[in-house]
């Protein structure tokens, strides 16, 4: 069968989260026959390499074969295994993701600035009582135990191909849940593998870019990224999403419509709130979400600020008084 009539092979592997309601599964896929491609690497939890490993086993695969790994973005629950693959495997094994994503897994220092001087000055600047900030601080140290970093990831861009037998991944890239998140598609079997950008149980989380001196675009504002981004892979010829959380979907061009109406609503929250009166980011919670759960104020504090940089882009809302703690008003 000539290469261009193949059909790939692909093993979707979906590790449990007990714990993490919000996240579901930890999925991973294996993409050949060659070169065996990796498309994420799941969280590094006790006993989470074994469960993987077997699940590959079980679908007629070596997890040691693996000839190259791919990641969709830098969060620990997409990386955190690279490591223990390649000691498995006794050799080099090339891992790549964006480029504006090297930062954040080439060491783990990004993850402990949540704790540092600029973490605390962070806390302040949105009012956040002493007692949710111990609580985020305690979270945040967990990190280190959930990865190894990778300190000789190689970078990709938009637009560039992994080909193999019968298949072919164009990276898409499609900055807002981070930076440098991507999408990788598959356009024979019209596939889209879609990391954190696309979910089908939950809407994902633009999150608010705390380092923009680490960007290329200082300017860079996470949910107008976003919203950009649903344009770019709404276009795309897509017959099943495969998430980096949750299951397999289809139905891309409504998702992307929930989406959009998701944020309008969230934005017009946000502005309704202001409306009413200059308070600190931290007291804004309550108004504009109907529950967080204990462990997802620093979500709900990081969606906030995505939305006023979008509000104040649209010339909705402004910043009053820099503080700390901050103080933003509705406008318009």
């Amino acid at each position: 069968m000539s290469q261009s009539t193949q059909v790939a092979d692909l093993l979707p592997i979906s590790l449990p989260l007990p714990g993490y309601p919000d996240l579901q599964t930890a999925n991973v896929y294996l993409l050949g026959p060659r070169p065996l491609t990796l498309i994420d690497a799941a969280p590094k939890f006790p006993g989470a390499f074994e469960f993987i490993q077997e699940e590959a086993r079980r679908g007629g695969y070596d997890l040691s074969r693996v000839e190259r790994i791919l990641l969709t973005h830098g969060h620990v629950d997409h990386f955190g295994l690279v490591e223990r693959i390649r000691q498995e495997a006794d050799r080099p094994i090339p891992c790549y993701l964006h480029t504006e994503e090297l930062h954040r897994v080439t060491s783990t220092k990004h993850y402990r600035e949540i704790l540092s001087s600029e973490g605390d000055a962070i806390m302040a600047m949105v009012d956040m009582p002493q007692r949710e900030a111990e609580k985020i601080r305690d979270r945040f140290s967990l990190f280190d135990l959930l990865c190894d970093p990778i300190p000789d990831a190689l970078g990709f861009e938009d637009g560039e191909v992994f080909r193999g037998e019968g298949y072919e991944l164009n990276v898409v890239h499609c900055p807002g849940h981070t930076p440098g998140s991507c999408c990788f598609h598959e356009p024979r079997q019209r596939i889209l593998f879609s990391g954190d950008h696309l979910l089908k149980h939950v809407t994902p989380n633009p999150l608010f870019e705390f380092r923009k001196d680490l960007l290329r675009f200082p300017g860079y504002q996470s949910l107008k990224a976003y919203l950009a981004s649903l344009d770019r892979v709404a276009k795309l010829e897509v017959l099943r999403v495969l998430p980096g959380h949750g299951e397999e979907f289809s139905g891309l061009t409504e998702l992307v419509a929930g989406y959009r109406r998701h944020h309008r609503e969230r934005a017009d929250r946000l502005w309704g709130a202001l409306k009413k009166g200059n308070r600190p980011i931290y007291h804004l919670i309550g108004e504009v979400f109907d529950f967080v759960p204990e462990n997802d104020v620093f979500l709900a504090i990081s969606e906030i600020l995505v939305h006023l940089e979008l509000l104040i882009d649209q010339g909705r809302a402004e910043l009053v008084d820099s503080g700390p703690p901050a103080l933003y008003r509705a406008t318009g």
